[in-house]
């Protein structure tokens, strides 16, 4: 069939939502377990006809409400640098008719920028302009203290800077790190209760529970640099206890915290697998040490350019993470972006990224040895954007070698659901053992869990490589058809109401021979080579007669992950003196 058109592709993302809303929010009514009425989504700052903008270092997010807007209607988005006189598209705002709101994303931007942004409502629609400056990479500091090795005690980051000037907490002069042992004898190694501050270059290790605690009314906060070892408890079981994490906070409104260039890793405890039980109501569900878990925070996050590794010995549950999951909020919260990180070692989710997922951007990250990669189920309000990012390995536990999904998909039973958007994603096979008699990737690609009807999935230009043919790359339960999955990559089956995959290709991937790690160049012979379809924003600057499906462009520079990541790009901090 012929390729799609770049306005096919807008009509295809604006009615893929479709008539089953009213059913969803049905659904969702009478399949809650608690029976938990149904309640209107919300970004967490009022609807507006004045087009607003929020910012991280290399996406805008959009709201806006104008009269007459319905899901026929595209809103169009065009974005530039102020210096620049040529517009360049973006994708579409998604219309949530919950609320009458369009919402969206623009991606891959450039930091400390300014950008002229024209959102134009189709039939002659009203319009809108503004400008907005996406973060600077430098962090002024107006203030250092030095911290000094420690053992037992607990480091009070109370000390508050402004947004003219952080306060740095760091080393001294002429050491690499300051060293902080909790020993096995506080609960945290680091409290923070003070706004605009860093923590930079801190080796923390052995705490009882958490590494550092974020508490209430915390805001622009900045973590870097930092090693983070041995915290979290044992359960009397031998397993451990939920959700002790190396960075924590169940405080809110937490807001603007950046997570960058830090290494987490050998958890004090291990989780258990979905094939051990524990008793205290988990059931089968692993429980056990995070590196992150935020609770009902306020969002507006970066996590980029951390490492999580870890020996068999010491799995996490899910690596990044918190909750509610059923709320308007979850993790990360709204207007966040978490990119280029390298995840290794957990039983469960490697980014577990449920709730709210308003206008959540998950791009660029390396996700190895954990049973699901990423998890959105029970997005309340959307978008979600996943894309470029690269699944490798996966298992169930340490009985067999069955696998979990890339994404674990499903309903939202709070709101009726939100849009996610999946672009150019690659599962990887890698090989197993020879006790595994194959590969050991993922054994679903998009996979509904839970919930009668799906929330609203986008699937584009996806390279969902099963181990078998029988392996579903697609796996939607639901009954009424409002997904629109097409032009993946598929090696195995599609099960879905309706018409998908119109323009996939069914076939294996085949990679360049010797290249380099990060280097996922497709073949020229492959099947998915220059057989993509090209996505405003997200597929820009494709090499040959059209985009490639899978994370990777052939002749792009490799993908980098974790702390050495992108290094050019680094953040440049300028001290000032107090």
């Amino acid at each position: 069939m012929p390729r799609s058109t770049s306005a096919t592709f807008f009509r295809s993302v604006v009615f893929a939502i479709g008539i089953s809303f009213c059913h969803s929010l049905l659904m969702a009514q009478v399949s809650s377990p608690k029976s938990q009425a149904v309640v209107l989504p919300t970004s967490g700052t009022p609807q507006s006809a004045v087009a607003r903008a929020v910012c991280t270092f290399n996406c805008i997010s959009l709201y806006w409400t104008p009269a007459g807007g319905a899901e026929e209607r595209v809103c169009r988005v065009r974005y530039r640098p102020a210096a620049e006189q040529a517009w360049r598209e973006a994708l579409p705002l998604w219309f949530d008719k919950r609320i009458g709101e369009y919402r969206g994303s623009i991606v891959q931007l450039q930091s400390d920028t300014t950008y002229d942004v024209r959102l134009d409502i189709a039939d002659d629609g009203p319009t809108a302009e503004l400008k907005a400056t996406t973060w600077r990479e430098t962090f002024p500091i107006a203030r250092t203290i030095e911290v000094d090795d420690a053992t037992g005690s607990t480091l009070k980051v109370d000390q508050s800077g402004t947004a003219e000037g952080y306060v740095l907490y760091t080393h001294k002069k002429g050491a690499t790190t300051a060293t902080l042992d909790g020993a096995d004898k506080v609960d945290q190694c680091v409290e923070v209760t003070a706004s605009y501050v860093i923590l930079r270059g801190l080796t923390v290790r052995a705490p009882k529970i958490h590494g550092i605690v974020l508490g209430p009314g915390t805001h622009d906060i900045v973590i870097e640099g930092c090693e983070i070892s041995g915290w979290g408890r044992i359960a009397k079981d031998g397993w451990g206890v939920d959700l002790d994490s190396a960075i924590y906070s169940r405080f809110h409104p937490l807001t603007r915290v950046v997570v960058q260039r830090n290494k987490f890793h050998h958890p004090r405890s291990n989780s258990n697998t979905w094939q051990e039980f524990r008793e205290g109501g988990g059931g089968k569900h692993p429980m056990g040490a995070q590196a992150i878990c935020f609770f009902d925070s306020a969002g507006n996050h970066v996590f980029r350019y951390n490492e999580f590794t870890t020996d068999d010995d010491h799995f996490a549950n899910d690596i990044f993470g918190g909750g509610p999951n059923r709320s308007l909020r979850g993790f990360p919260g709204a207007d966040s972006d978490v990119h280029g990180n390298r995840l290794e070692g957990c039983w469960d989710d490697g980014l577990e990224m449920e709730g709210g997922g308003c206008n959540v951007r998950v791009w660029g990250n390396y996700i190895d040895r954990a049973m699901v990669k990423i998890a959105i189920a029970g997005i309340s309000v959307g978008p979600t954007y996943i894309f470029r990012n690269v699944a490798g390995s996966s298992r169930f536990g340490h009985e067999g070698w069955g696998g979990g999904p890339f994404v674990k998909m499903g309903h939202a039973p709070l709101t009726g659901g939100g849009r996610a958007y999946i672009f150019h994603n690659t599962i990887l096979q890698p090989p197993g053992p020879p006790e595994a008699r194959g590969t050991i990737g993922c054994n679903e690609g998009l996979s509904h869990s839970g919930g009668p009807e799906l929330l609203s999935i986008v699937s584009r230009n996806n390279i969902l490589h099963m181990r078998s043919d029988t392996g579903k790359a697609i796996r939607d339960s639901s009954t009424v058809p409002t997904h629109d999955y097409d032009y993946d990559l598929i090696r195995g089956m599609v099960v879905s109401a309706g018409k998908q995959e119109q323009h996939g290709v069914i076939g294996v991937p085949v990679y360049e021979a010797s290249r380099p790690f990060g280097d996922f160049s497709l073949a020229p012979t492959s099947p998915g080579y220059d057989a993509g379809t090209t996505i405003p924003n997200f597929s820009d600057g494709f090499r040959g007669k059209a985009p490639d499906m899978g994370a990777f462009e052939a002749g792009s520079a490799i993908m980098e992950f974790g702390v050495n990541a992108n290094l050019p790009n680094a953040a440049v901090r300028q001290d000032l003196k107090e």
